[in-house]
């Protein structure tokens, strides 16, 4: 009866590593991952143990870059000699690497790096006094980008004894050279930023609305037009362009929970990859690409490399490597979406 019951629970270990293993190909080691950005067939990796920062006020972080559509890709450590380096939210362009820095949960500074002959090198900063709590990126140019920003400036998030969040209220810059313009205001926390030139469309995750905001061009790129919500099925943040008409969102089903999982680690936040799709006359449709089926702590950034979907969060040792076909797949149906009042130009 003992050996039968040993012989149980082994080939039920067994069934379950092979749910696992189908689930996720593989988990690559990292102390944690702070923010990801893809450079064609490679991925960057800003590691950074939230949990040790706790105890070590002066740990620094690490930068990776490795090929991610290897069976066993190669982690190579082209970390910056920079003292207080610190990034969030990167960015990658060609030839530049984009983030914002500055320290630790309050970035005030724009950096961009030249990327060339497997290393960084010439870094060029902006500092203006707008910024004051930047929150997400997107570069257009060699001297061009939109910036989120809390331009309340308490920090991303902040919460009153660890359960209500504070409306942080957003807006959007947009920077050429060493001149600034605020494009956009009155957003709900601007938790990440995607730029569809075919469109001349800007798409902001607005993480306490649950939805996307879109915004279109004007006639020169600091002229911003509201047009359309699309709801989303969870409070988004992080946003991957996957092609020129769509994009992919990380989005959390509790608010709360996320904010504290941030606030305090370790604690789970349950959250899907759901895709955003412009289609024709301004409708955009919306699925659930994947929903996550095991304890993942606060799941902080998405990237599609084929045949791989990366994923990382602060406060797990390793990022998610999930093969693209299996994720799972859902109806896929018009987006929920209502217009904004006739669009006007945000000063």
């Amino acid at each position: 009866m003992f050996a039968r019951g040993i012989r149980g629970l082994l080939a039920s270990s067994q069934i379950l590593l092979s749910l696992r293993a189908q689930e996720w190909d593989t988990l690559i080691p990292l102390p944690g991952c702070e923010s990801l950005a893809a450079d064609g067939a490679y991925l960057w990796a800003f590691s950074y143990d939230r949990r040790s920062a706790y105890q070590d006020t002066h740990l620094q972080g690490r930068l990776y870059h490795f090929r991610a559509d290897e069976v066993t890709p190669f982690l190579q450590d082209v970390t910056p000699p920079e003292v207080s380096w610190h990034p969030f939210g990167l960015a990658y362009q060609k030839p530049y690497l984009w983030f914002m820095n500055g320290p630790r949960g309050r970035p005030t500074e724009v950096w961009r790096y030249t990327w060339s002959g497997g290393k960084l090198h010439s870094p060029r900063a902006w500092r203006h006094p707008a910024f004051v709590s930047l929150q997400a990126i997107v570069p257009l140019g060699a001297e061009q980008f939109y910036v989120a920003n809390d331009r309340q400036g308490a920090g991303r998030w902040h919460l009153v004894m660890g359960f209500f969040v504070r409306r942080v209220h957003s807006n959007i810059l947009y920077c050429a050279g060493d001149s600034c313009w605020i494009s956009a205001t009155g957003i709900p926390y601007a938790a990440g930023l995607a730029y569809l030139p075919a469109l001349r469309q800007l798409w902001v995750s607005v993480a306490f609305r649950k939805a996307l905001w879109i915004y279109e061009q004007g006639a020169s790129p600091e002229k911003l037009y509201r047009l359309r919500k699309v709801r989303l099925p969870g409070y988004p943040d992080n946003l991957y362009v996957v092609s020129d008409s769509s994009t992919w969102v990380l989005c959390h089903r509790s608010l709360n929970k996320w904010a504290r999982a941030l606030a305090f680690g370790g604690q789970r936040s349950p959250w899907s990859v759901v895709e955003v799709r412009f289609k024709s006359n301004n409708t955009y449709q919306v699925r659930t690409l994947y929903t996550a089926r095991r304890g993942y702590a606060t799941a902080s950034g998405v990237c599609l490399i084929p045949p791989y979907l990366y994923v990382g969060s602060v406060f797990e040792p390793y990022l998610l490597r999930l093969r693209v076909a299996e994720a799972i797949p859902t109806v896929l149906g018009p987006a929920n979406t209502s217009a904004f009042p006739a669009p006007t130009h945000l000063e």
